[in-house]
């Protein structure tokens, strides 16, 4: 089943990911640690950087994505959660014509 209806938790996912690029951008390749006397360089790779903000997102999505869930069972505990048969509809549409095409 395909929600296509994006809510608080998308927004918020977007948001950090698109604050993570920004700040990537910003932050520089090198780290320089004092060590007794001497310092060390380590030089982190763009890809292990991006590598790094892909596990964090993917933390904090898993947050967003359960608190989404939490809040439709409530809803629908409560009697309250409604659907929009024409987004079912438009959905179950978009998954055939996916599934016919890769046929």
């Amino acid at each position: 089943m395909n929600i296509t209806q994006r809510g608080p938790a998308d927004t918020d996912l977007s948001q950090l990911v698109h604050n993570e690029k920004a700040l990537g951008q910003k932050q520089s390749a090198e780290v320089k640690a004092p060590l007794t006397g001497a310092s060390a360089k380590v030089n982190i790779s763009q890809e292990a950087r991006d590598l790094q903000k892909i596990a964090e997102l993917a933390r904090t999505g898993d947050g967003l994505r359960a608190q989404k869930v939490r809040q439709i069972k409530d809803q629908v505990a409560a009697g309250e959660y409604k659907v929009a048969p024409e987004e079912v509809a438009k959905s179950i549409l978009r998954s055939e014509v996916t599934r016919l095409l890769k046929e």
